[in-house]
């Protein structure tokens, strides 16, 4: 309870300082572009300005170890807003919302569209900077943007966040090149993401059931938030099914792996037909969970058993 009786006053103190009676706090918070009007979280720019600070203070006042515990506490968590720690040696020490990260490399952190948002981060310096990428918001089970703030002090990076809807032209998400069937994939189920988005779930399932807008090998596969499938434009008879009692072409349980995935987006390998050959061939299939829905498209590569031999 004392920390968080003192993080209230030091966000108080902040929000003081951004009418510009504290310099410590002001200069920052200038330079980040935020209003300067008391921060709350409907203003969340500035919140997450004075959040940030209020976490930098805590360590100036308490010492690492008491910022490092607080904030790898749950009970510093209030909705959306967290305080992510890494140290000067860019190892994330707290993060209560994603300890998995705990001991990480934040280099190492790619977000699951390859945005390198660890390099991203650790760019940071005193006057800090704000880092806005694509991420998965837990509290509206949906991608959104986030906006991070990120600020160093004494070699330490602090950050926090705020997220905001996404919803842009599906069209603007295809310009990726087929020459790089991976990351065009991804961009074919985003932009189903960001249809569901726009138009609706209905619409969305419509648009990808009609066989006009399979682009040669690429289609959108769709389920509802109970695994039920609402989009298969090469397999009508799977609309209304489960995809979790569909088999592979061997048999093994398919739909099943398929359904696996979550927002952080699944990688499943199998034997499927190519729409374009017309041959059995490895599928790859990059699937993601957007609000309980489960969106999928994947590419061909030739199967294993019909490779030619290598010679020597």
């Amino acid at each position: 309870m004392r920390f968080f009786f003192f993080l209230l006053l030091v966000v108080g103190l902040a929000a003081f300082s951004l009418t510009g009676c504290d310099r410590a706090m002001r200069k920052p918070v200038m330079e980040s572009g935020t209003p300067t009007e008391t921060p709350a979280p409907d203003d969340p720019g500035a919140f997450a300005v004075a959040f940030v600070q209020a976490a930098i203070d805590l360590y100036k006042m308490e010492g690492r170890e008491t910022a490092v515990a607080y904030y790898n506490d749950p009970a510093s968590v209030s909705g959306q807003w967290y305080v992510f720690i890494v140290d000067d040696k860019d190892f994330t020490v707290s993060h209560a919302i994603k300890p998995v990260v705990i001991g990480v490399d934040v280099k190492d952190l790619i977000s699951f569209v390859d945005y390198p948002l660890g390099l991203e981060i650790v760019k940071a310096t005193e006057a800090g900077h704000w880092i806005d990428y694509l991420e998965h918001n837990p509290e509206a089970n949906k991608l959104q943007l986030k906006r991070t703030w990120v600020m160093r002090y004494d070699g330490y990076i602090f950050g926090s966040g705020y997220y905001q809807p996404w919803s842009p032209d599906p069209a603007t998400l295809l310009s990726v090149s087929k020459d790089d069937p991976e990351a065009f994939t991804r961009a074919v189920v985003l932009a189903a993401v960001a249809r569901y988005e726009l138009d609706g779930p209905e619409t969305t399932a419509a648009y990808y059931n009609d066989p006009a807008n399979i682009d040669g090998q690429w289609y959108v596969l769709i389920t509802d938030d109970n695994d039920i499938y609402v989009a298969h434009p090469l397999r009508p008879d799977f609309i209304g099914k489960d995809i979790k009692d569909i088999p592979g072409l061997d048999g093994t349980p398919l739909g099943a792996e398929i359904a696996r995935a979550t927002e952080a987006g699944l990688w499943i390998a199998y034997d499927w037909p190519n729409p374009e050959s017309g041959e059995i061939e490895l599928k790859r299939t990059w699937a993601i969970r957007h609000d309980g829905y489960l969106f999928g498209s994947g590419y061909y590569e030739p199967a294993a058993g019909n490779a030619m031999p290598e010679t020597n």
